[in-house]
């Protein structure tokens, strides 16, 4: 029972230094490409009366890796909003990971209605994430 314990705290800290470093990660990748991001644009005023969206460009993972650390061809403009991009993304993922986890630490404790409520989280999270 003490082995299950101590995994089980070891997770617990894992837990823990997962989100502390996603949050990190995530407010720093967002914070390095808002800063490119405002560096590259124009100071021109900006009308709310028209919503134009990113480009697709922006709603794939790979594309927006592709973005962010490209060499050439690329502007500092549409570098920062894929680096801010990513922040974002980075962000999302925290809490998938914790529940992942979650999961791994009910199964360590047997505890099989957890495991299945927590399954369930996951499956909505991600849904919502991917079909959105």
């Amino acid at each position: 029972m003490s082995a299950i314990e101590l995994n089980d705290s070891k997770l617990q800290r894992l837990i823990g230094a997962t989100l502390r470093s996603g949050v990190l990660v995530a407010s720093i990748t967002g914070i390095v490409g808002g800063l490119l991001f405002l560096t590259a644009s124009d100071a021109k005023p900006v009308s709310f009366h028209l919503f134009e969206g990113a480009h697709s460009l922006y709603a794939f993972p790979g594309l927006m890796l592709h973005q962010a650390f490209e060499l050439h061809g690329v502007t500092q403009l549409e570098r920062g909003l894929a680096i801010t991009q990513l922040g974002i993304i980075a962000l999302l993922l925290t809490p998938i990971i914790r529940v992942m986890f979650s999961i791994v630490g009910f199964a360590l404790e047997r505890d099989r209605i957890y495991v299945a409520i927590t399954c369930i989280v996951l499956t909505t999270l991600v849904g919502s994430l991917l079909l959105h």
